[in-house]
C-alpha cells in the first residue's frame, strides 16, 4: 500500500475525504453474498425480510451489467428491495436495502453503499400492480413527484404478445406518482393494491391524450374463487383536492385536461393479515375505463406534468439508528455538504464534513480535507486550506471566484480516483482513496449550488474480487 505524503486539492467550499491504508492490502476471497440473481422480470416485494446471523463481512450485490446480470433492463433489477429487520446486514436495524438509483424508494437521508450498488433507507412501502390492456404490448414511465427528474422505466412482467401486461412496482407510501406511457395509453388500467394495509394509500396521475373520457370503479376480487365484487364508483371533480376525500363505495377523480393527467387516491379500505399481499377480503383494485381518441399520440405528460406537479423530498420515517460495532470490521458513515444559503439578499456558503456523527465545519472558503485511516475508520487529520493560500489559485480561479472546469489540480483528485472526465463546479464534494487500486465506494459530486454525499464505507478497506 502506497503510504506517501497527503495530497491537498484546491477548491471553493470543497470536501474532500481522503481515505488511507496503513497496512498492505489483501484480496477478501470469503465475501459472501447475500440475496439472489436478479434474472427475473417482476419477482421483488416490498415485504421480503432479511434477518439473523450475517458478519458485517457478507457482501450485498444489487448487481451490474455483465455475464452475471446480463444487461440489469429486467423489472426486477429494477425494483428489488428487502427489508434487514435486526440490522445484521447493514447495521441499522429496521432499515431497507435498496436499489441505489430506484428513487421511487430514496429519500434525502437515504445512506449511499457503493460496494453494494445499494442504498439503505427507511420509510413504509408497499407494491402495486398495474395491468394494461388494449395495447397491452408498450412500456411504462413511473414518476414518484419528489424526484420528478428521476424516472423509472418498467417493460412489465408478461411477455409482449399477450392480451396483457403487468407492471409491478415498489413504492413509497403516502406520495404522490404520476404514470407515463411510449404508446398512446391503455383502454384499460387495473391498480392492484399489494401489501398495503388499511388506510395505506397514494395519490396517481395517468396520462391520457386529451379528449379522453373516463369510467372509474373500485373493486375486490378473490384470488381463490376468481371472483370480483364491485365495491365502489369514483365520480369527476372539477377541484383536485376533493381527491383526498374518497371513500370506501364513493371515490372521486380529476381529469386535468391542460396536463393530461388523471388524478386519483389509491387507498385501502379492509385489514390484511400479516404475511398475505391482499386483504382479508380479497385484492383491492382500481379499474379504469378510458375512450380514446383515435389516432392520439405516445401518452407522456412529463414534460407539462413538472415542475408543475412537484414536491419537495420529506422524509416521513426517520432512519434508524446504527448499531454500535465494536469488531474490527465495520462501516463507517461519511456525510459530506457544501451549499448556498439565503436570506432575503444575504447569500452566504456552508460546508461540513461528518464522520460516524462527529461533524467538522469549514469556517471559510477554500478546502477542508479530512485524512481517514482506511485501517481501523478513525481520523487521523482535519485541515482547513484558505484560498488565499492555496497555491495555484491564479490558474485556477478568475477573478470573480469561480472555478473553471478544468485544471492541473484535477489531476490530484484523478490519482484518489475520480473520474478523469470530470468538471468543475464551485461546490464539490468527494470520497476517494490513496492506495494500490480504487475501491467502488470512490464518489465524486460537483454542483453549481449543492454538493452532497451521504454513504457507508467498509472498514477496514480490502480490495474486493470482481464477479
Amino acid at each position: 500500500m502506497d503510504t506517501g505524503e497527503q495530497t491537498y486539492p484546491t477548491l471553493t467550499k470543497a470536501l474532500p475525504v481522503l481515505v488511507k491504508n496503513n497496512i498492505h492490502p489483501k484480496v477478501d476471497e470469503k465475501a459472501q453474498m447475500e440475496g439472489e440473481m436478479s434474472r427475473y422480470k417482476w419477482n421483488v416485494v416490498g415485504e421480503r425480510r432479511g434477518e439473523g446471523g450475517a458478519e458485517i463481512t457478507s457482501r450485498v450485490f444489487f448487481g451490474e451489467p455483465g455475464p452475471w446480470f446480463n444487461k440489469m433492463q429486467m423489472d426486477g433489477d429494477k425494483t428489488t428491495i428487502f427489508h434487514d429487520v435486526d440490522g445484521s446486514v447493514s447495521e441499522y436495524p429496521g432499515a431497507f436495502l435498496v436499489k441505489e438509483d430506484n428513487w421511487l424508494l430514496r429519500h434525502p437521508d437515504c445512506i449511499d453503499v457503493p460496494d453494494w450498488k445499494a442504498a439503505i433507507c427507511s420509510g413504509r412501502y408497499a407494491q402495486i400492480y398495474i395491468q394494461t390492456r388494449n395495447p397491452a404490448n408498450l412500456n411504462m414511465h413511473i414518476v414518484k413527484d419528489e424526484y420528478p427528474d428521476r424516472p423509472l422505466t418498467l417493460e412489465g412482467a408478461l411477455g409482449k404478445k399477450k392480451h396483457y401486461q403487468q407492471f409491478q412496482p415498489v413504492i413509497t407510501l403516502a406520495k404522490g406518482y404520476t404514470i407515463h406511457w411510449d404508446q398512446v395509453a391503455p383502454a384499460e388500467v387495473t391498480i392492484w393494491l399489494i401489501n398495503f394495509n388499511k388506510n395505506d394509500w397514494i395519490n396517481v396521475g395517468i396520462c391520457y391524450p386529451q379528449g379522453t373520457t373516463f369510467t372509474v370503479i373500485a373493486d375486490i376480487h378473490n384470488r381463490l374463487t376468481k371472483q370480483t365484487r364491485k365495491t365502489g364508483v369514483f365520480t369527476r371533480t372539477s377541484q383536485r383536492d376533493k381527491i383526498q376525500h374518497s371513500y370506501l363505495a364513493r371515490g372521486s377523480y380529476y381529469w386535468e385536461e391542460d396536463t393530461g393527467l388523471l388524478f386519483l387516491k389509491v387507498k385501502a379500505h379492509n385489514d390484511r393479515e400479516q404475511f398475505a399481499f391482499c386483504s382479508a377480503k380479497g385484492c383491492e383494485r382500481v379499474k379504469i375505463t378510458a375512450i380514446i381518441p383515435k389516432g392520439s399520440p405516445p401518452s407522456n405528460c412529463m414534460a407539462q406534468a413538472y415542475p408543475r406537479h412537484s414536491e419537495m423530498p420529506v422524509v416521513d420515517v426517520p432512519m434508524p439508528r446504527k448499531i454500535p460495532n465494536p469488531s474490527s470490521e465495520h462501516f463507517l458513515e461519511v456525510r459530506l455538504e457544501s451549499y448556498n444559503t439565503r436570506f432575503f439578499h444575504i447569500k452566504e456558503d456552508f460546508a461540513f464534513t461528518e464522520v460516524n456523527s462527529r461533524k467538522l465545519y469549514q469556517p471559510e472558503d477554500g478546502v477542508q480535507l479530512t485524512v481517514i485511516d482506511g485501517h481501523d475508520g478513525k481520523v487521523v487529520e482535519n485541515k482547513s486550506f484558505r484560498n488565499s493560500i492555496l497555491q495555484g489559485i491564479p490558474a485556477q480561479i478568475d477573478n470573480y471566484g469561480r472555478l473553471v472546469t478544468r485544471g492541473s489540480w484535477t489531476k490530484v483528485l484523478e490519482r484518489l480516483g475520480a473520474d478523469k472526465s470530470i468538471k468543475l463546479k464551485d461546490k464539490l464534494a468527494f470520497v476517494g482513496f490513496k492506495g494500490s487500486f480504487h475501491p467502488d465506494w470512490i464518489h465524486l459530486e460537483v454542483d453549481a449550488d449543492r454538493a452532497k454525499i451521504h454513504q457507508v464505507l467498509p472498514v477496514p478497506v480490502v480490495h474486493k474480487m470482481k464477479l
